[in-house]
């Protein structure tokens, strides 16, 4: 195994980690629900907030398991790259949305990022 196999591999756990953040950071705000995006807030009803929030873990869990597989199996030093740098925008995304919800505002990029997925969930429900 290469040394950028195990960069890709703890970045995507990271990634996976930080996730608890972003979505443990909902039982702290629970007017967080206004700001979900459609599935959210479905997922968040169904199960609860404990629940939704586990759900959403596991799935993000899942998803970087995959990709990091399929990554260190197949890619190439490039995609590996690539991957890194993709896991470490989804860590700012975690972090971001997380800690700056949880004080009650966020910043600027995350507050466009939730716009683009009201918005992305309007159009999907016409």
């Amino acid at each position: 195994m290469e040394t950028i196999d195990i960069v890709v591999i703890v970045a995507a756990a990271l990634a996976s980690l930080t996730k608890l953040i972003d979505v443990f950071s909902t039982i702290a705000r629970v007017s967080v629900y206004t700001e979900m995006n459609p599935l959210g807030r479905s997922l968040f009803s169904r199960f609860g907030v404990k629940g939704g929030c586990w759900l959403t873990f596991a799935f993000w869990t899942l998803v970087c398991a995959v990709v990091a597989f399929g990554i260190v199996t197949c890619g190439s030093f490039v995609e590996k790259i690539l991957a890194v740098i993709l896991y470490c925008v989804l860590v700012y995304f975690n972090i971001s949305t997380g800690l700056f919800n949880m004080k009650g505002y966020a910043i600027p990029l995350t507050k466009s990022m939730l716009k683009f997925y009201a918005w992305l969930g309007n159009k999907m429900r016409k």
